[in-house]
């Protein structure tokens, strides 16, 4: 999975994802939301001279520039934008391009469906599987005791071993000195773990069968809860010693409805008084709709951990 993703020949080396699939990334009433949100961290953190905003996983930038093109001017001029991607662009507008996560950060980060292709192991009654689900070999302690921890499973049952992923999102919120780190993607929770592998991929905007060639994107459902424990610990096991990191886990609906935005139709008196500004609200309505459908990007997980600051307090408070 790592060589068919991030390889010299991988599939986020050599291809454009927004070619292949529609996120909620590409959604500029998802970058206004974003927006918002870096306005209100902002606050809470007093207005520093210097507001990091990070987009780890950026893909060519889509989301990035959104949040840039929403947010109000006197917090824009002190945002220094900073994508981080395997791949990255030499001139970007004033965006810095990154292939290593900098530390030392205040402000926000953000982690939209990047966590989902941190590549992982499946295994199954103690053993490694490989691409073709057979046995390879026995589990490494750390792995074992993972698994024993956050997804408990029966003798036939197949496990997506997500400690990788922990491992990921506590050194993306260990990167931060103050602010907040938000993972979005799809996922689960202990007690409703999938009972078959969620690996699958993508390609030319279809839902495809995950090739390890590169030719394929190849995702695999997050354990929310593991790397929210891992986010707070710094620990892709041990839930037990807490850091400065408090959170807030809640579905995409939830947020964005939180953070504004409202699928709400105009009122079709607008349609006689305005029918241009009645069309545009109804498509407006329409795309914050697909946000925040209840079967579909809606149900995604929203992760905020925050440094220096609780995300229950700050954020999210636009009932």
């Amino acid at each position: 999975m790592r060589t068919a993703l991030y390889g010299p020949d991988g599939f986020f080396v050599r291809e454009r994802p927004a070619d292949h699939f529609r996120t909620s990334a590409q959604s500029p009433h998802f970058a206004r939301a974003i927006a918002g949100l870096a306005a209100d961290v902002d606050r809470a953190l007093g207005s520093p001279d210097v507001f990091e905003l990070v987009d780890v996983g950026a893909g060519r930038g889509e989301l990035l520039h959104g949040v840039l093109a929403a947010l109000p001017d006197p917090l824009r001029s002190r945002v220094r934008p900073v994508a981080v991607e395997v791949s990255t662009r030499a001139h970007d507008h004033g965006v810095s391009w990154r292939t290593e996560l900098p530390r030392g950060l205040t402000g926000l980060l953000l982690a939209t469906e990047w966590l989902d292709n941190v590549p992982l192991d499946l295994a199954r009654a103690g053993s490694y599987l490989d691409t073709d689900l057979h046995p390879c070999g026995p589990l490494d302690p750390a792995d074992a005791a993972w698994i024993e921890r956050w997804w408990p499973a029966g003798p036939e049952d197949i496990v997506e071993i997500g400690r990788s992923r922990d491992e990921a999102w506590a050194d993306a919120v260990g990167a931060l000195d103050a602010g907040l780190a938000l993972a979005v993607d799809y996922g689960h929770l202990l007690g409703e773990r999938p009972a078959l592998p969620t690996a699958t991929g993508f390609r030319g905007g279809r839902e495809v069968p995950p090739a390890f060639d590169g030719s394929t994107d190849i995702t695999c459902h997050v354990a929310m809860d593991a790397i929210a424990a891992a986010g707070r610990t710094g620990s892709a096991i041990d839930a037990g010693q807490v850091m400065a990191a408090e959170a807030l886990l809640l579905n995409q609906r939830a947020a964005l409805h939180r953070l504004g935005l409202s699928a709400r139709r105009p009122p079709l008196t607008l349609a006689s008084t305005d029918p241009g500004a009645y069309v545009r609200a109804l498509a407006e309505a329409s795309e914050i709709a697909e946000l925040t459908a209840t079967g579909g990007l809606g149900a995604h997980w929203w992760l905020a951990q925050g440094v220096g600051l609780d995300p229950r307090r700050v954020s999210f408070r636009h009932e």
